[in-house]
């Protein structure tokens, strides 16, 4: 069995990290709103944030990972992106997933 974990999983960590301070949420909401208008919300950047890891994950074939660390890390630098005012983009967030992997090893 492997030790990989699943999208649900990494979406709802992801959420739950930027969920657990309700002060970020309305930071990230505001900010997001003001930027992005209505196409984009925290639930909409934790699922994509999650599908890049998971393909990431997917591609990299590592079985000495602990994934459960990386999507820690993974889901803090995504929070501390937010926080500084920006929405990651697709390219970002691999490069955080690359990141968060290697961190993890």
């Amino acid at each position: 069995m492997s030790n990989t974990m699943y999208y649900g999983e990494i979406a709802a960590k992801i959420s739950a990290i930027i969920h657990a301070n309700h002060d970020h949420v309305e930071r990230i909401s505001r900010l997001i709103g003001n930027e992005h208008g209505q196409e984009d919300t925290i639930w909409s950047i934790c699922a994509e944030a999650a599908r890049v890891f998971d393909q990431i994950e997917d591609l990299s074939g590592e079985h000495f990972i602990d994934w459960h660390i990386a999507t820690d890390k993974f889901a803090q630098e995504v929070l501390d992106c937010l926080l500084m005012g920006r929405r990651p983009f697709i390219v970002d967030m691999v490069s955080m997933a690359a990141r968060s992997i290697e961190h993890s090893r």
